[in-house]
């Protein structure tokens, strides 16, 4: 009962999970947990569902033609998860007020309603890190000012990403095209998870009578792999392989030009 729940009850922070070796881990994950101590609930609410058998997926995913839904589970099976995968997981408490709090668990239960689940995916605007920074955006009393500046395109953070996935590079590279070059401000950055969490470390959140107070209350690390794995770049990178395919045709056709053909 919500009479009975203050707000040290309510515990509600972000998952930043580390970047894993599929296509659609590569950037990593965000996710929003909901823990209230007196009422036995820790729910963990997730952007990032999909169907893998979908046609095309990965054609489908680069170009942002894929719908996505939200999911919830509990913390703990949430957890078992990246545990499983041996990818790293940060925890981020979120210092908003009681109200903010309902707010935030009000619009998460909104957009967990069957009829509103579903989204349409895309790559770089509405994704499994934006949504959380935008229903979080909704819930607070007034404004969140980011520190700092950023100068970056949606390209050189993609490439930080997939520089031991050169083929996902090339991918992605193709589908992206020429807009992915130009700057992008803070908020646009966050579409890739790390970045959103890093930058909600040093935020302030300024309400509607200019008082500040900082976003996050505290950042703890939730899971630390023992070993953490390091990729290694594929040998048959597209640079090489295409240009084996030049020399064949090359060769092919200096061939086919002896023999008059």
């Amino acid at each position: 009962k919500e009479s009975s729940i203050n707000t040290e009850d309510i515990h509600i922070s972000l998952l930043t999970c580390a970047p894993g070796e599929p296509i659609y881990t590569l950037f990593g994950h965000t996710a929003i947990r909901i823990k209230v101590s007196n009422q036995n609930i820790d729910r963990v609410y997730n952007y990032g569902l999909f169907n893998f058998n979908t046609p095309n997926f990965i054609f489908r995913f680069t170009l942002g033609e894929t719908d996505y839904r939200l999911g919830a589970t509990t913390y703990l099976n949430f957890i078992a998860e990246y545990e499983y995968y041996n990818r790293k997981v940060w925890e981020q408490t979120l210092n908003l007020t009681f109200e903010e709090k309902k707010e935030l668990i009000h619009l998460l239960d909104e957009n967990y309603k069957p009829e509103n689940r579903t989204y349409r995916y895309n790559f770089l605007y509405d994704n499994c890190s934006t949504k959380p920074r935008d229903i979080i955006s909704q819930s607070i009393k007034g404004t969140i000012q980011y520190k700092g500046g950023i100068d970056e395109t949606f390209r050189s953070i993609g490439h930080e990403y997939t520089k031991n996935q050169p083929w996902s590079k090339f991918g992605i590279d193709l589908c992206l095209g020429a807009p992915a070059d130009k700057k992008i401000t803070i908020e646009e950055s966050m579409f890739a998870p790390i970045y959103l969490m890093d930058f909600y470390n040093d935020a302030i959140i300024i309400d509607s009578e200019g008082n500040q107070r900082p976003l996050i209350q505290e950042t703890m690390i939730a899971f630390q792999p023992k070993n953490e794995t390091i990729d290694t770049p594929s040998f048959f990178s597209p640079m090489l392989t295409f240009s084996l395919l030049f020399i064949f045709i090359a060769v092919l056709s200096f061939v086919g030009i002896k023999k008059k053909k």
